[in-house]
């Protein structure tokens, strides 16, 4: 299928515009090409087409959500209270020449500028023209099958991107989420509506045998409540898969940003732990430095008096070596001789001349003998003086050393803080934290579920167990009664039905991951312009995607955006080659994350893939530049410029 036109009638910037996407009769290339700057309703394009199939637009901003739906401009030249429509129609051509026309219709009732339209409804209808070019309607159901067999919504997005997105496609389309598209794009569910059908019929005949007979009702019920028990548990089981899938993803992208970027947490840890460092041994240096100027202070009263110190300390020497201390005469025994006039020593009677000598003794050893005991009471202090100052220099030394040890210490430390500091510089600090914060959170969530995981896989188990008793017990007592005999032989069918279908549907999802494999494996080394980096790819049972390096290393983590989109391409088109789906490829920006060559080798690849699929790239003049123009300008079947009016109230086409 491929889209013929699409038609817009007052929708948003589209006041009223047809743009043909018919491919040229000499083109081998089903190219379209719509350029316009930002602003001017190049995305709402690809929202126009969503609206009319799905009434949704995936691509607002949040500034483009106030405003209405309905053309301003139209709001302005309405009555108040008067009715405008909203119309969105997109064309669409099938391989045999069949016209199918999606059509959606909203009508407003404007109140006058200030105030949003009001909806008064809308509606979804399919016109589809025959061979012949009969044309039937067809709404409702009728209407979403045939929408569902251009596009289903839960796999649109293997058929329109973002390219902004494209880069990231693989880190937010989950396994599960891949795997669901593909039993959507595949119709591999019709299968299971069969299953669930067959399943239902089932249990309808196993109440029929339950009614003729009590035993296999009572059986009956206890299986039904088994097996209901069993699907909770498998829908448990998706869940947690589906949650650890999530998980994984998110921990790569984390993984992906933290990648050549310091360990911001560790950093920090050990940042504050040289600041307690710092601190602590400021502290310690600083009652250090105390100690000196204390130790200083002490020693620069002795060091300034150590002259006259060192003299007293002579002169008592001195004059104990002449004995002048301490006095070798007893001042008490004089002052007997001269009160009593005899000699006590030799008894002889003292004279006027002996008696004045003697007295002259007395006085003189009086006045030595009170100097002397003053220098001899000063004798120890001086002592201790000197002692002190031989200790001075060992004291200052050892205390000098220990300040410098102290420095050398802080210096070091004042380094390895200008260091971290100096890695942590240009980074967004907050932002790597909460990096770290989300690969934690995801870590235990997928941990939490691993936990979970085992555990309901052995309820399963055991409930399986119990089931398979329950129904052979069935089985034995529907035996019995040949009343039963027929029931029994169409649960034996449908039993054996179910199990068929699963093993078809099993054959069939395994195949298809092989030839998907295959045809991406094909396709991304036909298109890539990197030779000899990559080894192949590998898409496991469970549609995990694994990119492997010609080193064999996993590397979907490491690769460009540009490298990221051609994958995306290759896996998309495999998928719609597989599982037979013809619609078109629109992508909105699809040089978004891509610069420098690669930008030339991505519009190459778009080229190439236009020659077996319609594509439709839609470029802001920047990314549409003249190096890009000159390879799609003549390969394109169409190419519009939308412009704004001067009133930026509506878009015009060239």
């Amino acid at each position: 299928m491929t889209i013929e036109k699409i038609i817009l009638k007052n929708y948003r910037q589209f006041r009223d515009i047809e743009l043909s996407f018919t491919k040229r009769s000499d083109a081998d290339n089903d190219l379209h090409v719509i350029i316009a700057v930002m602003g001017t309703g190049k995305t709402n394009i690809l929202n126009a087409i969503n609206w009319c199939l799905y009434k949704e637009e995936p691509y607002l901003s949040k500034e483009s959500q106030q405003l209405p739906i309905l053309n301003l401009k139209t709001i302005l030249a309405s009555e108040e209270g008067e009715d405008k429509e909203v119309k969105v129609e997109v064309w669409v051509k099938t391989k045999n020449n069949r016209r199918i026309i999606f059509i959606r219709r909203e009508k407003y009732r404007v109140y006058g500028q200030g105030e949003k339209p009001q909806s008064l409804g809308e509606t979804f209808k399919v016109a589809v023209t025959d061979e012949k070019g009969n044309s039937n309607i067809y709404e409702g159901e009728e209407a979403d099958y045939y929408r569902d067999r251009f596009v289903p919504i839960k796999i649109r997005d293997f058929f329109f991107f973002d390219g902004e997105r494209l880069d990231r496609y693989f880190k937010e389309a989950t396994s599960q989420n891949i795997r669901s598209a593909i039993l959507g794009i595949s119709q591999l569910e019709v299968l299971e509506k069969v299953r669930e059908k067959i399943d239902k019929y089932m249990k309808e005949i196993s109440k029929k045998a339950g009614k003729l007979i009590p035993e296999v009702e009572n059986i009956r019920k206890d299986l039904e409540q088994q097996e209901q028990e069993l699907d909770k548990i498998k829908e448990q089981i998706e869940e947690c898969n589906k949650q650890i899938s999530i998980a994984k993803e998110k921990i790569k992208e984390c993984e992906e940003n933290l990648k050549n970027v310091p360990d911001v947490e560790i950093l920090e840890e050990e940042r504050k732990s040289l600041i307690k460092q710092r601190n602590d041994k400021e502290i310690l240096l600083r009652e250090k430095i105390n100690e000196k100027e204390d130790l200083l202070f002490e020693y620069g009263k002795i060091i300034m008096l150590w002259p006259a110190i060192k003299k007293a300390i002579e002169i008592i020497g001195d004059k104990k070596k002449a004995k002048e201390i301490p006095p070798t005469i007893d001042k008490v025994l004089l002052a007997n001789i001269i009160s009593s006039g005899v000699c006590s020593v030799c008894g002889r009677k003292l004279d006027s001349e002996s008696k004045a000598n003697v007295k002259e003794l007395f006085e003189r050893i009086a006045v030595s003998s009170e100097v002397g005991q003053q220098l001899l009471s000063m004798e120890n202090p001086l002592i201790q003086y000197k002692e002190k100052i031989k200790t001075f220099k060992k004291n200052i030394f050892a205390i000098t050393q220990e300040i410098q040890m102290h420095q050398n210490d802080l210096d070091i430390i004042v380094n390895k803080i200008s260091e971290i500091d100096k890695k942590l510089s240009g980074y967004n600090l907050e932002k790597i934290k909460d990096w770290h914060e989300e690969r934690r959170k995801y870590e235990g969530i997928r941990d939490l579920n691993n936990q979970k995981l085992g555990s309901l896989k052995t309820t399963m188990e055991q409930l399986q167990k119990k089931i398979d008793h329950l129904n052979e017990l069935l089985d034995k007592e529907i035996k019995k009664e040949e009343k039963t005999k027929k029931l029994k032989e169409q649960i034996d069918f449908c039993n054996k039905s179910l199990s068929v279908l699963t093993e078809i549907k099993d054959k069939i999802m395994k195949e298809i991951k092989n030839d998907i494999e295959y045809e991406t494996n094909k396709l991304f080394f036909e298109l890539i312009w990197k030779k000899d980096s990559f080894k192949n790819i590998i898409i496991d049972d469970d549609y995990n995607i694994n990119l492997i390096h010609s080193m064999g290393y996993e590397c979907l983590g490491s690769i460009s955006g540009g490298e990221r989109e051609v994958l995306t391409l290759a896996f998309t088109i495999a998928l719609h080659k597989i599982s037979g789906f013809d619609s078109p490829i629109i992508v909105d920006r699809p040089l978004a994350m891509v610069s420098g060559d690669p930008r030339k080798n991505i519009v190459n690849i778009f080229s190439q893939l236009s020659k077996g699929k319609q594509l439709i790239l839609l470029f802001t003049p920047d990314d549409y530049s003249s190096d890009i123009s000159s390879i799609l300008d003549s390969n394109a079947s169409n190419k519009y410029t939308l412009l704004m009016s001067s009133d930026e109230k509506e878009v015009e086409v060239s």
